[in-house]
């Protein structure tokens, strides 16, 4: 991402410098030279303003290079079938308490990879926790009973430039994949487990997907119980 953003600073000096120059030419009546000069810098702006948008979006993501944890969810029981989870990011400071209803506990990440031109960027696989919903065990519970899902994307602040929506990398790969062709993956991963009260989980991710491992004794019973059923 650094490496993008440092792109989009020198493009846009570029096209600052065009611009200038075009204007200098336009007080000395070389009117013709002038609109050239313009047009270029207008161009490289725009280039340098792709260029940051994509970096923007970017950091919204984090660089996957192995299996490393990603985040620590915990849960505490309210009532039959609703808990209180707390999500905490490990590679940010990201902290999201909701109340999710159910058995199960699912969190969903969205992944990045890049080939071709991309990868002389230094772009590794990006990943980014994208929500936490809650799960029945049984079928017909999870066709009418309250359902529970909540988004973990940190938003960042952009321009609204695509159809009237904030730009989106991941969504915008799906819908143009046919060009975007230095992305070479764009897809989602889950992981579910169930809940209990004091139950701890710590999450990992690989290139393969996520992975949910018990982080304390209750989870461990929880676990242990629910692959029986």
């Amino acid at each position: 991402m650094s490496y993008l953003a440092f792109v989009s600073v020198l493009i846009a000096i570029i096209g600052l410098a065009f611009a200038a120059t075009g204007i200098r030419r336009l007080f000395q009546r070389r009117f013709l030279k002038a609109v050239g000069l313009e047009l270029s810098g207008l161009v490289f702006i725009l280039l340098a303003s792709s260029f940051f948008l994509l970096a923007s979006n970017l950091h919204t993501y984090q660089r996957l290079t192995f299996e490393q944890e990603v985040a620590e969810v915990t849960f505490e029981r309210l009532n039959e079938q609703e808990y209180r989870a707390e999500i905490k990011a490990l590679d940010s400071d990201f902290i999201r308490v909701v109340n999710i209803r159910g058995d199960e506990w699912q969190l969903d990440t969205q992944v990045l990879t890049w080939k071709g031109v991309a990868t002389l960027f230094g772009l590794d696989a990006n990943y980014r926790l994208h929500r936490i919903s809650g799960r029945y065990i049984d079928i017909d519970e999870e066709k009418n009973s309250p359902r529970s899902v909540y988004s973990l994307v940190q938003k960042v602040e952009l321009p609204t430039v695509i159809e009237g929506q904030n730009f989106d990398l991941w969504q915008f790969a799906h819908k143009y994949k046919n060009w975007m062709r230095w992305v070479d993956a764009a897809y989602g991963s889950a992981v579910f487990l169930p809940m209990t009260d004091s139950a701890k989980y710590s999450v990992a991710i690989s290139r393969t997907g996520l992975i949910a491992r018990p982080a304390n004794k209750e989870a461990r019973t929880a676990v242990s119980q629910w692959i029986s059923l």
